[in-house]
């Protein structure tokens, strides 16, 4: 996705597709040297590359040493160099790809890219909400208890003592849905150790075999798989099969809640990591409850 790294050293800052740059408030990229104007110039994405515009600002913007007429647009290539005020805020652009649907800080600025469709707030590693692109497109807030709502391009969210800002691209929105999700569910296959301590695991989708390997998480998955093929053969309606408590599921695992809500987030990135957009369909959870269970039923279990 599109970047912007300061030439004096630092962390890129990745693009929104309309990223303001100034002194305000409201600018995306906010530089408190008092020769940047307070909205001095504008950085967006017009569907096939970048371009950029100064803002009217009082000391101008140049880019590549060119001086830019106020109010008119100027295309960026990979490398370009821009300096907005004084030659001193020079910044280049690292990375020229279209912008991506992601979250950022209103803190520090820290951007969490949903580019492969689940995002973990406040990180993957301990994530207290999960966003995912659900199968129809749009992106959906999911929380510990199950409940799932949509999310609303520039919403504010606020976890673990931090605020965030959904940023959804125009033409991620205009995409999202086209006519069906056309999402064909797949087989997972699970290889077991004859003492259990190790289990493989297959994916098969799309005319695909992808091994995804022996992982601590594949564990969890068997779990649910083995709960989910039980209720099948009890009998049970499909819609009622699988569903296990998620302190008892824990419990079991020799874990705590959180730390399966966190296997849950591990496994869905795994999945996504190899191809599976949908990967947040992996693992469901009934709402306002503390359940979850296995989101695919087509399932095969192999002693090794």
């Amino acid at each position: 996705m599109g970047a912007l790294s300061p030439l004096a050293g630092g962390k890129p800052r990745q693009l929104l597709d309309q990223h303001l740059v100034g002194r305000g408030p409201e600018c995306a990229l906010r530089l408190p040297a008092n020769y940047v104007s307070t909205q001095h110039a504008l950085i967006r994405w017009e569907g096939r590359s970048w371009e950029i515009l100064d803002r009217g600002s009082r000391n101008g913007t140049h880019v590549n040493g060119e001086h830019l007429e106020p109010g008119r647009p100027y295309r960026l290539s990979k490398g370009a160099t821009m300096t907005f005020g004084h030659p001193d805020e020079a910044w280049q652009l690292s990375d020229a790809a279209a912008p991506e649907v992601m979250l950022v800080a209103l803190d520090d600025g820290e951007s969490l890219s949903g580019g492969q469709g689940i995002i973990g707030l406040p990180s993957g590693d301990a994530p207290e909400l999960t966003l995912y692109r659900d199968l129809d497109g749009s992106w959906k807030l999911e929380t510990p208890d199950g409940s799932v709502r949509p999310l609303l391009a520039g919403e504010a969210l606020e976890t673990a003592g931090r605020k965030f800002r959904f940023c959804l691209p125009h033409a991620a929105e205009a995409t999202a849905s086209v006519g069906g999700s056309g999402f064909e569910a797949p087989a997972l296959w699970f290889r077991v150790s004859s003492d259990e301590e190790f289990v493989e695991l297959d994916l098969d989708f799309s005319g695909r075999r992808i091994a995804l390997g022996s992982r601590s998480h594949n564990y969890l998955l068997l779990t649910l798989a083995r709960s989910y093929l039980n209720d099948v053969s009890a009998g049970l309606p499909l819609v009622s099969c699988g569903w296990v408590d998620k302190d008892t599921l824990a419990k079991g695992l020799g874990m705590t809640p959180e730390q399966i809500d966190g296997e849950v987030f591990r496994v869905r990135k795994h999945f996504a990591r190899h191809g599976l957009k949908e990967a947040a369909v992996v693992i469901e959870r009934r709402p306002r409850t503390k359940q979850i269970r296995l989101g695919l039923s087509k399932l095969h279990i192999e002693r090794a």
